[in-house]
């Protein structure tokens, strides 16, 4: 059972991703689904052959779904259906105005988190600098700050919820 729960969540962190990049690969919708469920299927089957690390496994699966996709184009051209409408092309659909939309709504994200951050406690935002600006352990932190590895957790778990709270809102 936790083999089907794992593999499902790997199958929903990377789907809309594949789709995505798919979709600019081969216009036809139906072509890009069938290639993801077959690179999800062999994944699946072959997962006791398949070492292929964590880390690894977006690169895994992208180029997986590119080499199902050049598969299928050489299929439908030899099999002379080339009429299919099907063309490995890449068309990254870059939208300027949905690009400067996201760029506000980014730049507005990060003024508010900066707010928030500026809102902290001392203690938090040295925490939190240190943490995720220095990408310093915990136990570098506690030593930095002098105070113990456990308040150094305690700090910067409780700026980050401080500041998820005030986002969500």
């Amino acid at each position: 059972m936790g083999d089907m729960e794992a593999f499902a969540t790997i199958y929903n962190q990377h789907l809309n991703t594949l789709y995505r990049y798919g979709t600019k690969l081969c216009t036809d919708e139906e072509i890009v689904k069938d290639a993801i469920q077959e690179v999800f299927l062999d994944l699946y089957l072959k997962r006791e052959k398949n070492k292929t690390n964590p880390e690894n496994l977006k690169y895994y699966l992208i180029l997986s779904l590119k080499r199902n996709l050049i598969k299928k184009l050489k299929k439908d051209r030899k099999s002379g259906e080339s009429n299919s409408g099907y063309e490995l092309t890449f068309e990254p659909g870059y939208n300027i105005e949905q690009t400067m939309i996201e760029n506000e709504e980014e730049s507005e994200k990060r003024r508010r988190i900066e707010f928030m951050i500026s809102e902290l406690p001392l203690k938090q935002k040295e925490a939190l600098y240190l943490r995720f600006n220095e990408s310093m352990e915990y136990p570098e932190i506690a030593k930095v700050m002098k105070i113990s590895v456990e308040s150094v957790r305690k700090q910067v778990y409780r700026a980050i919820k401080t500041v998820r709270e005030v986002f969500v809102k």
